[in-house]
């Protein structure tokens, strides 16, 4: 892992910005494991989320002149762009995805969904892996990444209410598949 500090990371972006190839690998490394994190949450498959990482950063290097260090943190800028990757990967696969549209269905209210355990990142991993493609990416994008129904609808073209049903379809599944198998109680102090 390589440590950069604040005054670095501007040097790195400035260097970025000239296409130094070395400092571009040096950014890459520095937040390639929180990126490709956020990249497994949307894909199923390791391969296509360093695809979608690639792409990214890619997308990343070619406007990174448009980063503005006044604007606000780099790592934010960073991730929306990821973020956004995801969503046209998963437009791209759209062909192969089954959407559910449902007119009218309520929002499941948080109480619906509470779990008394601690959970590895791994573990919640796989159980978000084993959901159907658009549903996972409906949750991530509401729950991690703080995406409205109505932001989430236009990213995917879909209905509010499909948003809705795709939220609470995923936190049925959940329920289900991560009370079966529950782990260990872990004790922390």
């Amino acid at each position: 892992m390589i440590i950069v500090i604040e005054e670095d990371l501007h040097q790195l972006i400035k260097e970025c910005n000239r296409n130094n190839r070395l400092a571009q690998e040096k950014l890459y490394k520095y937040y390639y494991e929180d990126m490709f994190r956020t990249c497994q949450r949307y894909t199923e498959d390791a391969h296509d989320a360093l695809s979608i990482l690639n792409d990214a950063f890619l997308k990343v290097f070619l406007n990174i002149s448009q980063y503005k260090k006044e604007a606000g943190n780099f790592k934010a800028w960073l991730k929306t762009i990821v973020i956004n990757t995801a969503i046209d990967h998963t437009r791209r696969c759209k062909k192969n995805i089954r959407l559910i549209h449902i007119d009218s269905i309520g929002e499941q209210g948080n109480d619906d969904f509470t779990l008394h355990y601690n959970w590895k990142q791994e573990e919640l991993l796989q159980h978000f892996k084993q959901l159907p493609a658009v549903t996972r990416v409906v949750i991530n994008l509401f729950a991690f990444d703080g995406y409205s129904h109505k932001d989430i609808a236009a990213q995917l073209n879909i209905t509010e209410t499909t948003s809705r049903w795709h939220l609470a379809e995923a936190r049925k599944r959940l329920k289900n598949t991560m009370q079966l198998k529950q782990p260990k109680m872990v004790k922390y102090e």
